[in-house]
């Protein structure tokens, strides 16, 4: 999998991906972070950013799986600003 978010930030968005079949996201996010994690996708570069699905704190398993999408990012929010969350992504 490639890990697509590193951060203790507050937010934090990954470079926009290509997936070439469906594909799966997890996240890790320890407590105390209260973060979530929104899949978020796009059928043209021309097109609003529009959440496929979302992996929160509470979500267990932390994983979800997609189909293909032309243009795919992640966008992490609600950090508590110390706790590092991870996301990857894989096909």
């Amino acid at each position: 999998m490639t890990e697509r978010i590193n951060s203790a930030a507050l937010t934090a968005t990954s470079a926009t991906f290509s997936p070439t079949s469906d594909f799966s996201v997890q996240a890790e996010i320890p407590a105390p972070s209260k973060a979530y994690v929104d899949i978020e996708g796009q059928v043209d570069a021309a097109a609003s950013w529009v959440a496929l699905g979302t992996i929160g704190s509470q979500t267990n398993p932390p994983v979800a799986r997609f189909a293909k999408c032309p243009n795919v990012r992640l966008r992490m929010y609600n950090n508590d600003g110390v706790t590092s969350v991870k996301a990857w992504s894989g096909e």
